[in-house]
């Protein structure tokens, strides 16, 4: 530099640092430092259906699928969940958790070079931990079959009925395998209430193992060049992931299936009157408060 200060020295530097991405160091950092989860993919549910727009299954009730969907485990893979936030929203009937927090998932499954793809609605479920959360929701007393929970129950906290009566686990009743109230008939019950001729409501808290819905794909196709070749390679996914909001919710089985029990309150049921638009016979309850 000269001692004019008019004068301009002007350095040239024609090596730019050559910046490129590690896949392999990426890939070892989510392996070593997230954990498995497990991941089970969704297929809209086509069972008893004849035409895409069918509102109705002709064929056969769809009794397996949950909430639409059919599930099939695909693979695991490793993943780091950061971000996570917790927030509940009371509702009748339960709470709705709309936790939410972002995914850091590999290219690849575990041992394998099957990549990873996922869709939202897809499960997560984390592998050799139990992460048992809480629950608390009104429930109807079922005679003839299992009292189906909003979500899978893996212990029961307390229970107790309209009639402020406690009945207890392995006593009054069990958890069959799907997780679901199952009465004892050795043992007490809520019963029948006679002026209603239904099932009494009770209360319960019970623990479940979370999982998680994959909500929204934040990056699904991610590409760059790789440190070690000028080729482009394609990155791993950046998804959001959501605590499960999804009712447990399984259609009324049909005389095909008619060992199936998995009935919920929200099964919609055959009509009760066979009205002939012709007679004027029938009354026809047009009152909210008469509707059942």
């Amino acid at each position: 530099m000269t001692n004019n200060k008019n004068d301009i020295t002007v350095i040239q530097n024609d090596l730019i640092p050559d910046v490129k991405l590690n896949l392999k160091s990426q890939e070892q950092f989510i392996n070593d430092k997230g954990i498995v989860l497990e991941h089970w993919a969704a297929i809209p549910s086509t069972i008893g259906q004849k035409d895409r727009g069918d509102y109705r299954r002709p064929d056969s009730l769809d009794t397996i699928s949950e909430n639409g969907y059919i599930y099939k485990k695909i693979g695991e893979f490793s993943g780091v969940i950061v971000g996570n936030h917790k927030k509940n929203t009371f509702q009748e009937g339960g709470i709705f958790d709309n936790s939410t927090a972002r995914l850091i998932l590999p290219k690849f499954y575990v041992n394998s070079e099957k990549e990873i793809l996922l869709l939202p609605g897809d499960r997560l479920y984390a592998k050799n931990i139990e992460l048992k959360v809480a629950n608390y929701q009104k429930m109807q007393f079922d005679p003839k079959r299992s009292d189906i929970l909003q979500f899978p129950a893996k212990n029961i906290v307390f229970l107790r009925d309209s009639k402020n009566i406690e009945y207890f686990y392995k006593k009054d009743f069990t958890i069959n395998e799907n997780g679901n109230i199952l009465w004892k008939k050795e043992g007490n019950n809520p019963g029948t209430d006679p002026e209603t001729g239904k099932g009494r409501l009770y209360g319960i808290r019970y623990t479940y193992l979370a999982f998680w819905y994959v909500q929204q794909l934040l990056n699904e196709i991610r590409v760059t060049n790789t440190s070690d070749s000028s080729q482009p390679s394609r990155l791993p996914y950046h998804a959001v992931i959501q605590r499960e909001y999804v009712y447990h919710n399984r259609n009324r089985g049909d005389s095909k299936e008619s060992k199936d029990k998995n009935i919920t309150n929200r099964t919609t049921e055959q009509p009760k009157e066979n009205i002939d638009p012709n007679d004027d016979i029938y009354q026809v309850n047009v009152e909210v408060k008469n509707f059942e």
